[in-house]
């Protein structure tokens, strides 16, 4: 069945809910850790006081008055998780309503006067059980056009180059204000912009900090998913200690903090895969200090066992260690975590349409377009185009350029190549074509389009038909019906 029916949006549409609800469950966590520390913190405060009864006046009114400031921080505390527990609920409740809207744009709520047979052979189709929805209701294409609006900010706060200036937050914030006020409540730009600001600090700036605090205020959790997060950052902390020539701090580092890492009873049995991993790292942290030495006296003469050593192949890949690669781990590690503990998907909503897109647009003709630099392979030359009864150069785009015309297919536009390059091709197992007839040149062509480019030519009275794209003339009785699939 491939009539667009309201569950399939419904389902799309799941991963929507499932991040607000972790948030909630997180919060909800912290509210109960809150409480816990007040709790014991009020009673011990009230043990002392009765423990010293002959303490003076003044010191047993300076505790209560440090136990009514612990209070009042506390409540501030406590009123600023229950307005974040609020603002979770209003965006699920926003994101219902969302999805109940489309429920009103659905064939069912036509009447039935209004139904055509078309529409009636579709609703027969589906069943009680489920809707289509109506692509003739203006309402609905606003709602896909907000919906589309919703990906694109996605992608955007997530691949911000500069985090002080996210351009997808000013994109949210501009669509707010205009034409799609309730938007931030239909995506948790605010997760997305911390996933955003860590990323970026690892990657581009090489800074630890934002890292450290995330993992430190998630410490539990990502210790419940067997997350290798603190063994690639202290690793980070060791090659950067190497790096700056402070070889002693780096060693007594390494001592404390990655140690440990190679005893493989500090890992769970479902962690062992980690311990492999880290236990090759740290193998090599001897090596690392050795190639730090000749690359120190790399300008120097150097001694024979320094020339073979740096041109032994296992040695250069040491300096891989010291490139870009390490931030590229750490970054990949943040990231998977991030995703994991909050549910979101690992893969761009947006790509993942776009992807379901161009599947069903690609055909065997696409990539054919050789004007376009990318496509480089299996070049046919400007002599053999110019011809247009070339055989070898069959298929539309080939003939762009000499028909001064743009070709605007999707799946070979520059920007969707990268996407749409590995994904299969589209099974047409039905005809585009009304009444279709091939030509003696093996083209095929909607015979009613052939019929009035004759007649307007003055051709179809001599019983000759002409080709639209090759220009070449033949006789009707050449031409023969086909049923393509």
């Amino acid at each position: 069945m491939t009539e667009p029916t309201l569950n399939f949006q419904i389902k799309a549409r799941q991963t929507q809910f499932r991040i607000p609800t972790e948030l909630r469950k997180k919060n909800f966590k912290h509210v109960q850790k809150l409480i816990e520390k007040q709790k014991r913190q009020t009673m011990e405060d009230i043990k002392k006081l009765e423990k010293n009864s002959l303490m003076p006046t003044s010191m047993k009114l300076e505790m209560v008055r440090k136990c009514i400031k612990s209070f009042e921080q506390y409540q501030v505390k406590l009123k600023q998780a229950i307005k974040k527990d609020e603002e979770y609920c209003d965006r699920l409740n926003a994101r219902v309503d969302n999805l109940v809207e489309v429920s009103n744009y659905t064939l069912d709520g036509l009447s039935h006067g209004a139904e055509s047979n078309d529409d009636s052979l579709k609703l027969e189709a589906v069943g009680t059980e489920d809707q289509i929805l109506d692509f003739r209701n203006p309402s609905l294409i606003s709602w896909f056009r907000n919906e589309a609006d919703l990906l694109i900010a996605d992608y955007l706060i997530k691949t911000a180059k500069n985090p002080k200036e996210n351009i997808g937050l000013a994109f949210l914030n501009r669509l707010k204000s205009t034409t799609f006020p309730q938007i931030d409540k239909l995506i948790d730009f605010d997760l997305f912009e911390q996933l955003n600001k860590v990323y970026v600090s690892i990657v581009r700036d090489h800074d630890l900090t934002l890292v450290v605090n995330w993992f430190n205020d998630n410490r539990t959790l990502l210790k419940k998913i067997n997350s290798n997060l603190e063994f690639e950052i202290n690793y980070c902390k060791f090659l950067s200690l190497v790096e700056s020539k402070q070889l002693h701090e780096a060693v007594k580092f390494s001592e404390v903090n990655l140690s440990p890492y190679g005893i493989k009873a500090n890992y769970q049995i479902s962690d062992l895969q980690n311990y492999e991993n880290n236990l090759a790292k740290l193998k090599e942290n001897g090596g690392l200090l050795l190639f730090l030495a000749v690359e120190q006296n790399s300008n120097s003469k150097l001694k024979y066992s320094h020339l073979c050593l740096n041109e032994n192949q296992r040695f250069q890949e040491y300096r891989k260690v010291f490139s870009k690669e390490r931030w590229e781990s750490l970054s990949r590690c943040f990231v998977d975590n991030f995703t994991t503990m909050y549910g979101i998907p690992k893969n761009y909503p947006l790509f993942i349409y776009l992807s379901a897109g161009l599947a069903s647009l690609k055909t065997k003709s696409c990539y054919r377009n050789h004007a376009n630099s990318i496509f480089n392979q299996n070049v046919v030359s400007d002599q053999a185009v110019t011809d247009r009864t070339y055989y070898l150069a069959r298929g539309p785009n080939n003939y762009y350029k000499l028909l001064e015309k743009v070709n605007e297919c999707p799946v070979c536009s520059p920007e969707l190549y990268q996407l749409s390059n590995n994904l299969p091709y589209a099974q047409l197992i039905t005809s585009v074509f009304n009444e279709p007839y091939v030509l003696p040149n093996n083209n095929i062509y909607p015979f009613e389009k052939l019929s009035k480019l004759a007649a307007a030519e003055s051709l179809l009275h001599t019983g000759q038909i002409r080709d639209p794209l090759t220009l070449e003339q033949f006789y009707v009785e050449q031409c023969f019906r086909v049923y393509p699939a």
